[in-house]
């Protein structure tokens, strides 16, 4: 696990390296070199994703109540995740405005996703009263 975390790191330092020479030289191919750290680092970082929906598998086969809202969360933490992460990749590239409206969007998909939420913790409160 260290292991894939010093990988990480360094294809990051290598790819500022990179990207520093070549804004020395060609300032417009840096973006190029920025995206393709980035995809790298991406897909180092996914490939530790099955590990994760295994771990989320076993607790939603052995999770009694609330497994309505199980999906829901995990669509909430995939649109948070890809947004944050899509959202830097923009800015990182000059696009700010491009990166906050896409922020936006994500937080008003999440307010969607978690509406049978909202509305599962209002009858609960409706029945109590």
């Amino acid at each position: 696990m260290e292991a894939d975390i010093l990988r990480i790191t360094a294809v990051a330092i290598v790819g500022v390296i990179v990207a520093g020479l070549i804004k020395e030289v060609k300032p417009e191919f840096t973006v190029y070199v920025v995206l393709a750290t980035v995809v790298i680092i991406f897909f180092l970082a996914a490939s530790k994703l099955r590990v994760v929906f295994e771990f989320l598998s076993n607790i939603y086969a052995n999770v009694t109540y609330g497994k309505t809202f199980f999906p829901i969360l995990i669509k909430v933490l995939a649109v948070a995740y890809l947004t944050d992460f899509t959202s830097q990749l923009c800015k990182d590239a000059g696009e700010s405005a491009i990166g906050s409206k896409l922020e936006l969007a994500g937080k008003i998909i999440i307010f969607y996703l978690s509406i049978p939420i909202l509305v599962a913790i209002l009858e609960l409160i409706n029945s109590v009263l």
